[in-house]
Order: structure tokens, then C-alpha cells, then sequence
């Protein structure tokens, strides 16, 4: 759905409201050039999928419970939502390996583009983990051996008479280090691991759209699609006469905003757009403090009057 249906869709809801929305408050969009959506920042939307690339294998064990940081380039550019690249590919990710259910989980925390820390919920299912033998049975037979040959062969040497404690303490090491090998081929020490190759690529869902300031977005972020020409663009324009006009329509792209029906970008776009067209006027134009605070608070613009 392109800018020009959202906006008469935001205007048809207010028309058939309590109060309707006279024609000449309405938005009128025309094929001329458009204001980047730079100006407000960038949203990369929750479908997109943070690749990423392990540069070396890494194996945690997972039997410790603990989380193992790392950080690892950007495998694929990430795009906003008019498909223009705005973090491009080898990008620092900080992300964490989670032990869980036997496995492990790969949670990407932030990113860092143009020096700045930018949030980000991502993350993989869960990497399951292997058993593998970290010491053998016979290993630990000869650690065993020895220690419960001494154990024991000092105990009996300890009890006996003194005429028989060295046969004693002989006869105990023996007897002690047959049951250190029984007790060790019994019982080998046995690790939980999740084992990720180097090169090894891995593809994290976002929980949350990624929200990038003006300040982060990469200088040189490019469209996928070839640009329209100026021409074809588009910008608002309005022919409000009076405050009761203007506040009616600030109060329909509030509206068609909250219910989904109008991007963030393209209402604040809107906004200011019209906050200069009634900088034209005499006297100068501002919507009622209760909206200008709605505007504030939702697309984090300030009017003059409360600078």
C-alpha cells in the first residue's frame, strides 16, 4: 500500500468520524520531491533477517551455564523498509551464546554502525550440543588407581600390628587400586558441547523492528531499486485555512498512525511538512497543546511555540 493510499485511507476514517474533517484540511499529495526519511531516522522492519558469519570455530560447553560473548561480522547488508541498504555487510554484531535444553542459543544483542551502539532482540532456535568424551574410563582408571591404592594401603598399614604394617600396607594398595580401576573404566568424564565451525553462517530473527538514528545510518547506504526521478516522488501539500482545519487534520494522521495505517516516517514527514506550510500564513498556524504534545511524544517533534 503506497504513501498516497495510506494518506486518503488516514483521511476517509476522519471524514466519517463524529466530527468530519472538512475537504479543505485534506491532504493532497503531489508528484514532487520528497523529504529523505533520513531526517527522522531509519527503521529496519522485524522480517528481515540478521545474517551472520563466525570467523573462527568456537566450542562452549554448555554444562557450565554460562553465557559466551563474542562479537562477528555482518554476513549480508540489512535494509529499511524501502529496501535501501542502511547497515552494510561486516558490520560488528555483539552477541552472546546461551547455554539451553543441552544446546545453545545464539542471541545478537547490538550492532555497531558509524561508531554508535544500536540495540537489537535477534536470535537463532536452539544449536543442539554433542556428548563427547573429554577424559577416557582407562584414564581415569589410572588417576583412580593410584589414589585409592595409597588410600586404602595407608589405612591398613595404619591398623595393623607393627610386625605386619608393611605386608599390610602393600596388600591395602593393592586391594585399593583394583577398585580405582573398577571405579574409573565405570565412570568416564563426559562433557556437553555445541561445536560451531569457523565460516560457519547462522540466520537470526529479529523480535523487534531495529530502530537506527540519523547519526547511524551508513554514509553509504544505497537504494537496491534504481531512484525514481524527483518528478515522480512525492510530498504533502495542503490548503488549511484556519486553526479548526489544521487541528482536524493533525488529529486524522495521529489516527491513521496509531491504527497502523500510516508509517512512522510518512507521518512525521507529513507533520513538518505542514508545520512549514502554516509558518506561510498570517498570523502563523499551531496545532492546540494537547496535540502538539501527541506529536512530541510520538514521532519526537517540537513546535517553535514550545522551543
Amino acid at each position: 500500500m503506497n504513501a498516497r493510499t495510506l494518506l486518503n485511507l488516514a483521511l476517509t476514517i476522519a471524514v466519517s468520524a463524529p466530527v468530519a474533517l472538512p475537504v479543505s484540511a485534506q491532504v493532497v499529495v503531489s508528484n514532487t520531491a520528497s523529504i529523505s526519511s533520513s531526517q527522522s531516522g531509519t527503521i529496519i522492519p522485524q522480517t528481515a533477517g540478521v545474517v551472520i558469519k563466525l570467523p573462527g570455530a568456537v566450542n562452549v560447553d554448555v554444562g557450565q551455564k554460562q553465557d559466551y560473548p563474542l562479537t562477528v561480522p555482518l554476513a549480508q547488508p540489512l535494509m529499511d523498509l524501502q529496501g535501501n541498504e542502511v547497515v552494510p555487510a561486516d558490520t560488528p554484531v555483539s552477541i552472546k551464546l546461551k547455554p539451553e535444553n543441552g544446546g545453545a542459543r545464539i542471541v545478537a544483542e547490538a550492532i555497531v554502525v558509524r561508531g554508535q551502539i544500536v540495540p537489537i532482540q535477534a536470535t537463532t532456535a536452539v544449536i543442539p550440543g554433542n556428548t563427547i568424551e573429554q577424559v577416557s574410563g582407562a584414564e581415569r582408571a589410572r588417576e583412580n588407581s593410584g589414589v585409592f591404592g595409597n588410600l586404602l594401603g595407608s589405612v591398613m598399614g595404619a591398623t595393623a600390628p607393627s610386625s605386619r604394617s608393611t605386608d599390610m600396607f602393600e596388600r591395602g594398595g593393592m586391594i585399593g587400586g583394583a577398585i580405582g580401576i573398577l571405579s574409573g573404566m565405570s565412570s568416564p568424564k563426559n562433557v556437553r558441547v555445541v561445536q560451531l565451525p569457523a565460516a560457519s553462517v547462522y540466520v537470526l530473527s529479529l523480535q523487534a523492528p531495529i530502530a537506527l538514528p540519523m547519526g547511524a545510518v551508513a554514509p553509504n547506504a544505497s537504494p537496491t531499486n534504481p531512484p525514481q526521478a524527483p518528478s515522480q516522488q512525492t510530498q504533502p501539500q495542503f490548503n488549511f485555512r484556519n486553526s479548526a482545519e489544521y487541528n482536524q487534520g493533525i488529529e486524522a494522521l495521529i489516527k491513521a498512525f496509531k491504527q497502523g495505517q500510516l508509517p512512522k516516517a510518512e507521518a512525521r514527514q507529513t507533520i513538518v511538512a505542514a508545520d512549514q506550510y502554516a509558518e506561510t500564513m498570517a498570523p502563523k498556524l499551531y496545532p492546540l497543546a494537547g496535540l502538539r504534545r501527541q506529536v512530541g511524544q510520538l514521532f519526537d517533534y517540537t513546535y517553535a511555540i514550545d522551543r
